[in-house]
């Protein structure tokens, strides 16, 4: 039990240390913030300075020399520095928003593949957008807390310098009052933190599924649609009923230790005066000072269960901020001569248990077309991730002639490749834009068009009512796949890339398409090392190299007879196609 209690002291302190660590990496407007706190500060002292004002009016002094006047300037000054408050404060938060928002965006950016092959990227849109708000919150949450503890602090001991002996007794609610603060913080942040997830996840699902309108809707799947978003908005409604019923609390709680003080206030003060230990004025003057330290203290709760709430809000943007970038630093460049890519003894596991590939040997030939075939799930599309670098093999190298690729400059060796997936990948923008996206030379539009031509994709763009400037997303039902798949290929065609990895990029076409891509491709491949997954026997017959890949380990590679003679897999891979 102790061990459990220690772990979870150790985690809480770990969870703290990074929350603070979060707001060492953002660009906070330390002038703004120092302002805050002035004003803040200055709001309670003023409230301080109002109490005598007050107190006069109870006891019917306000009739005393400069009582008006002073209570008029007072006021004034107040409603000054809260008006201050409230603009500084409004400022720091939206620059602090855009500012964490900014450097979230950039981390986001170069953190590694892995983490988002574990969780679905649309989950990452409410970690830069309510998640990211409910971080820039605390800073404030802190100022205000602190101003609460200066309030009440001076409120108590300008209390026990009216009557020490009853202030003594508002003591005995202090310990209590802690106990209960410190309870409700660590329910507010394990509450923020479940609503934040359960955030992530509905963005996450209606995000995706409205990506997927139109294959729900040609399927007829509304309904049964309907019923599963449902149960991703009910997921969420039972977070914020939790976290709802906690900020209920605050209230009560709040005014259970107000009513008490006052309790105190009046029982003890009546007491006192009776006996004659304590004027009649002396209690106003004291319960004066208690209408700061009561409303001070109901501050110091609320400020905490915001703290806490932003602890745990922001967990688990805390813990992305603290994930390691990819290494982009390295020793040696891609300026050299075209070589072999190798890859020697490679084992590579996702989960560090199960063996993706298993001491993989093979060449890929420079200048050379090389297709990679084997059965669903025998690790092809793993070694194209580890080409890129989106993963390390846990064993094992793969080399760029003598070099190890993990040395090559990752930003030099990425834009050495062009690849084209099996989907045809757009970005939301015009088609020009596609086109042009990652190159990283001034173009003219004449290149575009070129590049455009040698895609077979020019004819199509300009039947389209505004060509080229036609607007186009990953989301566009106007735009088939094949013809997504050509203005893919004429990005690559624009980037011009040393080296080709080509996924699929003929799957799920019909025949006049096919066709298209295959001729665009034809022009792609020309004169450059090319790396091929497919099971096109088009692309497989005009390979130079092919690599068959069985359980994880290369069972063959070389020329097309080579590998028809050695390879079982190969030759049930050329029976299924004459059956086709």
């Amino acid at each position: 039990m102790s061990k459990l209690m220690d772990r979870k002291d150790k985690e809480e302190h770990s969870s703290w240390k990074n929350f603070f660590k979060f707001y060492t990496q953002i660009k906070l407007p330390w002038h703004l913030l120092i302002m805050t706190a002035i004003f803040s500060f200055g709001i309670k002292k003023v409230n301080l300075m109002i109490v005598p004002y007050t107190s006069a009016i109870y006891k019917a002094e306000i009739s005393k020399e400069g009582f008006l006047k002073g209570f008029i300037i007072i006021t004034i000054v107040s409603l000054f520095i809260t008006l201050g408050y409230k603009l500084v404060s409004g400022f720091f938060n939206m620059i602090t928003t855009r500012n964490a928002r900014k450097i979230v965006w950039e981390k986001f950016l170069h953190i590694p593949m892995s983490v988002y092959d574990k969780e679905s990227p649309q989950g990452f849109v409410s970690r830069i957008t309510s998640d990211v708000e409910l971080a820039v919150s605390a800073p404030n949450s802190v100022i205000e807390f602190f101003a609460s503890i200066y309030g009440l602090v001076v409120a108590y001991l300008e209390m026990n310098k009216i009557y020490h002996n009853l202030s003594k007794l508002i003591l005995l609610v202090i310990p209590v009052a802690i106990v209960v603060i410190m309870i409700i913080g660590k329910f507010q942040y394990k509450i923020k933190f479940v609503v934040q997830k359960a955030l992530s996840a509905i963005t996450n699902y209606f995000g995706e599924r409205l990506a997927s309108i139109h294959y729900i809707k040609s399927e007829s799947m509304e309904n049964e649609e309907y019923k599963t978003g449902l149960e991703a908005s009910m997921t969420k409604y039972k977070a914020d009923i939790l976290a709802a019923a906690l900020s209920s609390l605050q209230v009560p709680i709040g005014k259970i230790t107000e009513y008490a003080i006052m309790i105190i206030v009046f029982a003890g003060g009546a007491f006192y005066v009776r006996s004659g230990k304590m004027e009649v004025k002396g209690l106003v003057d004291f319960y004066s000072y208690s209408m700061i330290l009561m409303p001070s203290f109901f501050e110091i709760v609320t400020q905490w269960q915001s703290i806490k709430g932003s602890q745990g809000g922001t967990a688990k943007i805390v813990a992305l901020m603290n994930v390691n970038n990819e290494i982009t630093d390295g020793r040696v460049s891609m300026n050299r001569p075209d070589t072999d890519i190798k890859l020697q003894n490679v084992n590579f596991s996702y989960d560090n248990e199960n063996n993706v590939l298993k001491d993989i040997n093979f060449t890929i030939p420079k200048e050379k077309k090389t297709v990679i075939v084997g059965v669903n799930g025998c690790g092809k599309t793993t070694i194209f991730k580890l080409l890129e670098r989106f993963y390390e093999p846990n064993n094992g190298a793969i080399k760029f002639g003598d070099d190890n690729i993990s040395d090559i400059k990752l930003k030099e060796w990425r834009s050495a490749i062009g690849y084209v997936s099996q989907n045809g990948q757009l970005m939301s923008g015009t088609i020009k834009d596609n086109i042009a996206y990652g190159t990283n030379h001034d173009y003219s539009d004449e290149e575009i068009i070129r590049a455009a031509k040698l895609a077979n994709a020019y004819d199509f763009i300009m039947k389209l009512e505004n060509g080229f400037g036609t607007v186009v997303s990953p989301f566009n039902s106007r735009i088939s796949g094949g013809e997504k798949q050509r203005i893919s290929i004429a990005r690559v065609i624009m980037k011009d890339p040393e080296y080709l990895f080509l996924d699929e990029a003929t799957n799920s076409l019909d025949v006049i398409c096919r066709q298209d891509v295959l001729q665009a491709l034809g022009n792609l491949m020309e004169g450059r090392t090319t790396v091929m997954i497919s099971h096109d026997m088009d692309l497989v017959k005009r390979a130079d190299h092919i690599v068959v890949i069985k359980e994880g380990i290369a069972e063959a590679e070389g020329t097309y007879e080579d590998v028809l003679e050695s390879s079982e897999v190969f030759k049930e891979f050329i029976g299924a196609q004459e059956v086709v």
